[in-house]
């Protein structure tokens, strides 16, 4: 799963090397997603891994986000 999220960051920002990606990786300060580049990434998630955001993300790390997937898959 963490490669397929590599690839979606990289469809968020494809100037920035996400080789080096891990769970523990911060979206925000790490990655330096901003709003649009969070909402972005979102809304590649919902359409890769068929999941709904009903409330705003608010997913600190990668591995954040990972758990969510997991826990509400369709």
């Amino acid at each position: 799963m963490l490669e397929k999220l590599k690839n979606l960051m990289k469809t968020v920002d494809p100037d920035t090397n996400f080789d080096n990606v891990s769970l523990d990786t911060r979206l925000v300060e790490d990655l330096h997603f901003d709003s649009l580049g969070i909402m972005m990434f979102a809304m590649a998630i919902e359409d890769e891994f068929n999941v709904t955001f009903d409330e705003p993300m608010d997913f600190k790390t990668v591995k954040d986000v990972v758990d969510y997937i997991e826990a509400n898959r369709k």
